[in-house]
C-alpha cells in the first residue's frame, strides 16, 4: 500500500496520463500498452 502523499502523486500521474484530450481513446489505450510491455508487464 503507498502512503497519502505517494498515493495522491499516482493518482495525479495516472490522471494525467489517462486523458483523452491530446489523443483518441485508442491510441491512448495502446500507447499504455506498448509501454507496459517495454517494461515487461504482460497485458
Amino acid at each position: 500500500m503507498l502512503s497519502k502523499p505517494h498515493g495522491k502523486a499516482f493518482s495525479n500521474f495516472y490522471d494525467v496520463v489517462r486523458d483523452e484530450s491530446l489523443l483518441d481513446r485508442k491510441t491512448t489505450i495502446l500507447v499504455g500498452l506498448a509501454a507496459a510491455m517495454a517494461v515487461g508487464c504482460v497485458p
